[in-house]
């Protein structure tokens, strides 16, 4: 009595030890694949290279904490109102206010505020804005840059979030 064994690439072991190796190697060059080509993108903050080391610049925060600026803000709907404290003159004719998504650059809101007099600002939010955010707050043009932070969870439309410069 004589076995018949057919062609090799007909045997079952041989595709059961092979199969999950074949799948990890098309994972795996799917992933590298779309790690070169996608965009991270979610870190906004004043970063610049030099060389190979990766620096933050707070000159910005540091002109803040100087000048006492502080910044409280409150939304009725899609109308935001921002009132702007401190030592800062000329009061900067707009403003931006950024509510930052943590972990996706498509998730960030940008919103313009126009002064209205006395350090009141006011602006529309294109869309609606909800979970937890990063906010940021800067002048828009003009020669002295400095900006305002916030985090958490965005407060209801009647509640107010003030906003400071980040702590060295």
């Amino acid at each position: 009595m004589s076995e018949t064994v057919g062609p090799w690439y007909k045997q079952f072991w041989l595709w059961f030890i092979i199969s999950p190796l074949l799948v990890v190697f098309a994972l795996g060059f799917t992933m590298l694949y779309m790690a070169i080509t996608t965009n991270d993108g979610v870190v906004v903050d004043n970063f610049y290279k030099d060389g190979k080391g990766i620096y933050v610049r707070n000159d910005e925060d540091a002109l803040a904490r100087e000048r006492g600026l502080s910044a409280e803000l409150r939304w009725l709907d899609d109308k935001l109102l921002v009132t702007l404290t401190g030592s800062l003159a000329p009061l900067p004719e707009v403003l931006n206010l950024l509510f930052i998504f943590p972990t996706a650059q498509a998730g960030d809101v940008s919103v313009l505020l126009q002064h209205q007099g006395l350090g009141q600002y006011q602006g529309r939010l294109p869309s609606p804005v909800i979970g937890n955010r990063q906010l940021q707050i800067q002048p828009v043009g003009g020669s002295i840059n400095w900006r305002l932070h916030g985090a958490g969870l965005l407060p209801p439309s009647s509640a107010a979030m003030i906003l400071l410069p980040k702590q060295e």
